[in-house]
């Protein structure tokens, strides 16, 4: 007997066959595609996780542009200049000026450092200058923004003009 000859007694109608091979292969087949399916629904369905927008821009956004800084800083002396603003308000309005550009230059929240939190802030070689260029600010504003006129010879005799240059500096020469 030849092997591959062919038994004809082995030959059935196709009605006779078992289907449990094939009808297995193709349950398994649909199940996996399911699974696939459910993985990627779940996947694709769940929200994005979104990092919650600093009250910062960063560095290099087009709103930390010097001239912003500078336009914020001469608007303030042009109200002082007029009378909308008060010297001590001109003083607050530059130290916050200085702390929000810090803030976007440095990509950390500075706006509530007092000058004892800028002195014992951590310092790196990429943050040193700027965080010194912010203390040295903050510290020469904080007479004039605070200390009374009558008993604080700097604090009498700084200008809000002198206070504007001190804040333009910080923006020029911050690195």
């Amino acid at each position: 007997m030849r092997l591959n000859a062919l038994n004809h007694e082995d030959l059935k109608p196709l009605e006779q066959l078992p289907l449990y091979g094939p009808l297995l292969i193709v349950l398994a087949a649909s199940l996996a595609l399911a699974i696939v399916a459910i993985v990627l629904a779940v996947l694709l369905s769940r929200p994005r996780r979104v990092e919650k927008q600093a009250r910062t821009l960063g560095a290099h956004s087009p709103a930390s542009g010097k001239s912003v800084w500078h336009g914020r800083i001469n608007e303030v002396l042009a109200r002082h200049q007029r009378g909308e603003l008060a010297r001590d308000e001109s003083f607050d309005e530059l130290a916050r000026i200085a702390r929000d550009y810090a803030s976007t230059a440095s990509g950390s929240d500075m706006s509530t450092q007092t000058l004892l939190d800028l002195n014992r802030g951590t310092r790196t070689d990429m943050n040193r200058r700027g965080l010194d260029l912010l203390r040295q600010t903050i510290a020469a504003l904080y007479p004039p923004q605070f200390a009374d006129d009558a008993l604080n010879a700097q604090a009498r005799d700084t200008s809000v003009e002198q206070a504007c240059a001190w804040v333009s500096r910080l923006v020029e020469r911050w690195r």
